[in-house]
């Protein structure tokens, strides 16, 4: 009987975390695509697996020197949560740039991360 009840408690505590692990907005694609190659976009747009809260979600965009990029605030699509409009404040150079991105999601679980896109000549 006690392993029965032990595994039926580490069967529940599993469980859980692994709800838990899934509760998180996940970025699943991003415009410009992650390692991608574009013109110089007019706004990045970032799909995430669940809707997230655009007043404590953010992107900050720099240059391969490290130069910070102007952006505008980020707002979500009307009608879909799970996408983050950001707008690009000026016409990007050729070059390599990176894309950090904060999110907190509907429910308040944090995600962050980094990628980068090239924009060609």
């Amino acid at each position: 009987m006690r392993t029965f009840s032990l595994r039926i408690l580490a069967s529940l505590a599993f469980a859980l975390i692994a709800t838990q692990a899934f509760a998180h907005a996940q970025l699943e694609k991003a415009t410009p695509a992650v390692g991608g190659t574009v013109s110089s976009p007019s706004e990045i747009r970032l799909e995430f697996s669940e809707g997230v809260e655009p007043k404590f979600t953010g992107v900050t965009l720099t240059s391969a020197s490290g130069a910070s990029v102007p952006v505008g605030p980020a707002k979500t699509e009307i009608g879909n949560a799970a996408v983050l409009i950001v707008p690009v404040g000026k016409p990007l150079s050729p070059g390599t740039y990176t894309v950090r991105w904060h999110a907190v999601s509907v429910d308040t679980h944090h995600t962050q991360g980094t990628f980068e896109f090239t924009v060609s000549p």
